[in-house]
């Protein structure tokens, strides 16, 4: 073997090079020479130590031009196509001059993409949503075949605020379509359905019976040849295994189905609109079974740019399916029920709410604002604030035996299992004193709770949920030894969804008040949680916990989003952070709602010892101001 230099080779320089081998030989008599090989194939390489320029990014349509040379444009969700070329790159001149060969791209602070490789030297066109209104800026990088990067191009474009529904019905008490669209698709009312009080948002909601009831407009809201997205609330009667929440007729299918279907929630479509179509290829179903007896929220949408169909559970994606046809749907939107093969069916039993439809695709982001059901009353203080519904109240004032009822309507009474009704020992005195005196459930701390039928609420939604609570400080002197201490909770098979508890450790006569949840409903689970300052004793305090399903944590360089956060308040004082507890991994309880007592590991304990009073569950994360608010209301 022997070596050999070449010159000094050039940067940016392709070369070519081959080899032969050659064998000198001799004999004993003196003979001699040299043998050769023939000619090794060429062997191509470049040398390459610098990075390609920031690439050129222009708007291939014209729809989002340069910012500083126009004004807002498109609108947020409406795609725009860009195009991406070498800066080394003179179309006036043959041949290759770039190295480029893939490009990847970010918008504003999300997601890096993955690489978009070309030949060699070529430009590249892309489909780009905005997610913002006002200014966007698209970020991108060339790469070469030895992947050095060029330093970021920038291009920013200013765009229009968002297209807001094109239909909106709040269904409170009216099927009248609020959209500020010109178009008003108002609905008509069929096979019993009514607007009953059980509503996620306002006063009412409409309630079908899962048989023959629905609602209906005489014209579809949206075009569903092109890109749509529908989101509704949706509540289940218990017991039920299908049904439709919202569609809108074709001839023979409906052009989506938005469902819940085989025990889940799914998003389906049918490639043809003849009855050589199916309604069984094209589907996105839940990650985890649907809850029901509780709200739920649900968003179906379509990116015709992507060709892809896209479901959301409570603000979170659930899937994509790939959707590589469309067609126009001409009917009417069905909401409660659908159609399969020109006939009626999929009769929705239970409650629906709040239905909008857009024609166009909601971005992950706003489809999650859109789960929180913002408050758009301008008059009561909350404007901009999530909606709750209170879906659960316990008042020991209205016990009757061993029974408190539910006052919030949804008909869930709570039982008194060894827990007793007596006299809230804050006014005690008052008896004697010929003053009034209130009443509190009591509670042991060894055997004695209350519970209801559960769940009252979604677990992987956002919810809320409160209590007074007065611990006995008789029953944590033990010093020797920790308390757990369960106010209430959501239980599930071996542990409880979540929950709030009084948590003292050994050697210390001080203790806190924490709000928890589980990884997983069985044992070696792990556990996230916020704690209190120390807790007082033999005192009222109010607890609230909340937890924000649709709360965004960003990880990362900003490009890695989780959602869902705890928050705990101790009468009207948040503890934790300002940013709460990150909690991303929610699963369903299905077991009763208690108060007294939880289970963990299988293991049923940590009675609680002392008094509670107003007990109350809601769905939606109730803000820092209503917190406060209901406090001070009810201090």
């Amino acid at each position: 073997m022997t070596e050999t230099t070449s010159p000094a080779l050039v940067d940016n320089t392709s070369y070519r090079m081959r080899v032969l081998t050659e064998a000198y030989w001799a004999t004993d008599r003196g003979a001699s020479g040299h043998l050769q090989s023939g000619w090794s194939t060429w062997c191509y390489f470049r040398v390459d130590t610098t990075g390609p320029p920031p690439p050129i990014i222009t708007s291939d349509d014209g729809l989002y031009p340069p910012a500083e040379d126009s004004l807002a444009s498109g609108g947020v969700g409406k795609a725009g196509k860009f195009r991406f070329t070498p800066a080394d790159t003179n179309s006036n001149l043959p041949g290759i001059q770039s190295d480029v060969t893939s490009y990847k791209w970010r918008l504003n602070s999300g997601r890096l993409s993955a690489p978009i490789n070309v030949s060699t030297g070529a430009s590249t066109t892309l489909w780009v949503t905005p997610n913002q209104d006002m200014e966007n800026t698209l970020q991108v990088w060339a790469y070469d075949a030895a992947m050095h990067s060029s330093v970021t191009a920038y291009y920013s474009f200013k765009v229009k605020r968002a297209e807001a529904p094109v239909g909106k019905w709040s269904l409170d008490n009216s099927g009248a379509d609020s959209t500020t669209a010109a178009t008003k698709r108002p609905l008509t009312l069929g096979g019993s359905a009514v607007y009953g009080t059980k509503s996620r948002a306002g006063s009412h909601g409409l309630q079908t019976n899962g048989t023959t009831s629905y609602a209906a407009t005489s014209t579809p809201p949206v075009n569903t040849l092109y890109s749509y997205s529908v989101s509704a609330w949706a509540r289940i009667n218990p017991g039920e295994t299908g049904g439709t929440v919202v569609g809108i007729n074709g001839k023979v299918y409906s052009g989506f189905y938005l469902a819940f279907d085989k025990g889940r929630w799914s998003l389906i479509t049918s490639p043809l609109d003849t009855m050589s179509g199916n309604i069984t290829e094209q589907v996105v179903v839940s990650d985890q079974p649907a809850t029901t007896g509780v709200w739920t929220h649900l968003t179906g949408v379509y990116d015709s740019v992507e060709k892809e169909m896209r479901l959301y559970v409570n603000g979170r994606l659930q899937g994509t399916h790939a959707m590589p046809a469309s067609w126009t749907a001409t009917g009417g939107l069905q909401i409660g029920r659908a159609l399969w093969q020109s006939e009626h069916s999929g009769y929705f039993a239970g409650s629906i709410d709040e239905v909008y439809t857009w024609s166009r695709a909601l971005s992950g982001d706003e489809v999650a604002q859109i789960a929180t059901q913002e408050d758009e009353d301008a008059s009561d203080g909350y404007a901009g604030d999530p909606t709750t519904a209170n879906v659960a109240s316990w008042e020991a004032t209205t016990a009757t035996g061993n029974t408190i009822q539910d006052a919030s309507g949804y008909g869930r009474a709570m039982t008194l299992n060894g827990a007793t009704i007596g006299i809230d020992p804050a006014t005690a005195d008052n008896e004697a004193l010929g003053r009034p005196t209130t009443n509190a459930m009591a509670l042991n701390g060894s055997s004695g709770y209350a519970s209801a039928s559960g769940p009252l609420v979604d677990d992987t939604g956002s919810f809320t949920a409160s209590a007074w609570v007065r611990l006995d400080s008789s029953k944590v002197t033990d010093a020797s030894k920790g308390y757990l201490l369960q106010v209430l909770g959501q239980q599930g098979t071996s542990n409880f969804s979540w929950g709030i508890w009084y948590e003292q450790a050994a050697g210390s006569s001080a203790g806190k008040w924490k709000l928890g949840r589980s990884s997983k409903d069985a044992a070696g689970s792990a556990w996230s949680y916020v704690s209190s300052a120390p807790a007082v004793k033999d005192q009222w305090v109010r607890l609230t916990v909340v937890y924000d399903a649709q709360d965004a944590t960003t990880t990362g360089d900003g490009d890695e989003v989780s959602r869902g956060t705890l928050f705990l308040y101790v009468n009207s004082s948040k503890y934790g952070n300002d940013n709460g507890v990150a909690f991303t991994t929610p699963w369903q309880g299905l077991a009763k709602f208690e108060v007294g007592r939880g289970i963990v590991d299988g293991a049923v304990g940590r009675y609680f010892p002392g008094h509670v009073r107003n007990v109350r569950v809601w769905a939606g994360a109730m803000s820092p101001s209503a917190v406060g608010d209901f406090f001070a209301a009810e201090e």
